[in-house]
């Protein structure tokens, strides 16, 4: 009678688990940002800390709120609002655009992760 499980396949399983794990732990471990760059038609406009009390700025039409170390666009007067949709961040290299509105953050600093971006 042939085994259900080898050997080989027991091991060829742990590998697989072990590397899935390890990339969890990777994508997981990008480096909070300290400081959100607003700019406005490419140009920077603020320097915001991501540090502190509770805040909330208008830029071009385009409110931007801080609090517990996450920036998030509060409002908009754009008409599709997915800068709002877009949600907070906080770790470096996140970025949320308003288009028509032509405003960008970006949170500032160096990401631990080795990788750009994902697709699926």
């Amino acid at each position: 009678m042939k085994k259900l499980i080898t050997k080989k396949d027991f091991i060829l399983l742990v590998v697989v688990l072990g590397i899935g794990v390890a990339g969890f732990f990777m994508m997981n471990s990008a480096k909070t940002g300290t400081t959100a760059i607003v700019k406005i038609d490419g140009e920077t406009v603020a320097e915001l800390s991501l540090r502190g009390e509770y805040y909330e700025m208008n830029f071009n039409g385009v409110t931007v709120s801080c609090e517990n170390g996450e920036i998030f666009v509060e409002d908009s007067d754009c008409a599709d609002k997915v800068c709002v949709r877009s949600g907070k961040i906080s770790k470096a290299g996140e970025g949320i655009i308003c288009a028509p509105n032509r405003v960008a953050i970006e949170i500032s600093g160096k990401s631990k992760s080795p990788l750009d971006a994902l697709t699926g």
